[in-house]
């Protein structure tokens, strides 16, 4: 049996990783963790070297490619750029909500050498029984508390709705909270909040659903129509279509409150959304003045129902499978070299790849054209509408790549006429 204990009065090289969750935290939140680690290297009377701190602020830690602190600091110990002894953060939460951070761990042990250990437990050695113990409890604790806490949380809405408060979170387009402030042993607080009609908004919505049931567009039309139209209050352009199907097919509008319609949970480092059991659904009638009405709704439902059928349809026949266990996070498949990396010059948008349809040629081939375009640009929310084919795009890439890695092996490539 290996065994392994950590000299911990070696002169170890360590990074240090900060994490707060949410910009409604307390914003020295990581300075003050910075400064706990110190002081408890200080009081033990270490000789360790802090040679760079990694920090993300406002950053989840159910996930992982989503920080781009945590992100550096791995690539950065894996391509050797720098080789510490010793991460430290302040506990095991800072680095990771995640069922994998056992593993990460592990892999960070084994493959780089680089042990990870917290401030709260006094820099306990992983290496020992006691501290491999620690480190299952710390991945125990790191996703359970956040499990708890949800369920807390949920309790607390669920609550408030039933009272008819509103539960948190934005207003729905249309409306404003009206606050309503209670005083407690001297010091006035927001006792809860109720959604009133926001009266620079309220026409809109309603020229919003009598648009969409007159003419039966999606999203993507009607938030074009929209975005080029004075009508549209100026504080929502460039409205999106994601945020139009939102809004036509949220009950709040007629007055009903719905929540609780989905469950949400992070697989695979991907958010996945499920629908609940409309037994665990809970239905708010009359929660707030509405600002259309009943059957103006179910009009616009009827007919985004049908669209959404076909579609479902057309998705079902290209994917049938007779597989009964659901996969929650499959992925996608992608089909062009450059997919998810071009970017719209005017406003910072993906460009997306989109195809002409399949047409034969006069030599009796059958050929499509594929380009990159905004993806804002259908909806009206950028003005770039320029098309740049995927084909030139790729080979300019792959060529610029070659002549700037490869010098050589770039020349001869640009010679023989090929990307």
């Amino acid at each position: 049996m290996l065994k392994h204990c950590l000299d911990f009065m070696r002169a170890f090289v360590c990074v240090v990783y900060l994490r707060m969750s949410s910009d409604l935290q307390n914003k020295r939140s990581p300075d003050q963790q910075y400064q706990e680690i110190v002081t408890r290297i200080e009081r033990k009377g270490y000789p360790w070297v802090i040679v760079k701190v990694y920090r993300d602020d406002a950053k989840t830690g159910r996930t992982i490619r989503n920080r781009p602190g945590y992100m550096q600091m791995m690539q950065d110990i894996k391509t050797g750029v720098i080789q510490p002894d010793l991460i430290l953060v302040d506990t095991a939460e800072r680095l990771g909500r995640v069922n994998e951070l056992s593993a990460i761990r592990d892999d960070l042990r084994d493959r780089y050498g680089v042990l990870v250990l917290t401030a709260d437990s006094d820099f306990a050695d992983p290496n020992t029984p006691g501290g491999r113990a620690l480190g299952m409890v710390e991945t125990m604790r790191s996703t359970e508390h956040g499990r708890i806490l949800a369920h807390n949380v949920v309790r607390g809405k669920k609550d408030a709705a039933r009272l008819k408060h509103w539960p948190g979170g934005k207003a729905p387009i249309g409306y404003r909270l009206e606050l309503v402030i209670r005083t407690d042993h001297g010091r006035s607080e927001v006792d809860y909040s109720f959604l009133v009609p926001n009266a620079a908004i309220r026409g809109f919505i309603n020229l919003l659903f009598e648009k969409a049931a007159a003419t039966a567009w999606g999203g993507t039309r009607l938030a074009k129509f929209f975005n080029s139209h004075e009508v549209t209050p100026k504080e929502l352009i460039p409205l999106s279509p994601a945020t139009i199907s939102y809004m036509l097919q949220n009950e709040i509008y007629y007055g009903e409150y719905v929540w609780n319609k989905h469950s949400t949970g992070i697989v695979a480092d991907v958010r996945v959304v499920e629908p609940n059991a409309e037994e665990d659904v809970l239905r708010i009638p009359e929660f707030c003045e509405p600002l259309v009405s009943r059957a103006l709704w179910e009009e616009v439902r009827r007919l985004r129902e049908m669209r959404s059928e076909r579609v479902a349809a057309a998705f079902a026949a290209r994917n049938s499978t007779d597989k009964l266990l659901k996969i929650l996070a499959p992925g996608a498949t992608i089909n062009y070299l450059l997919s998810g990396l071009v970017f719209c010059p005017d406003c910072d948008r993906r460009m997306r790849a989109t195809s002409t349809g399949v047409y034969t040629n006069k030599a009796g081939r059958s050929k499509r054209y594929t380009n990159y375009v905004c993806s804002g640009f259908s909806a009206g929310q950028c003005v770039n509408g320029v098309k740049i084919p995927e084909k030139w795009l790729r080979g300019v890439v792959v060529e610029t790549l070659l002549r700037r890695l490869l010098p050589g092996l770039g020349e001869i490539s640009s010679g023989n006429g090929r990307a």
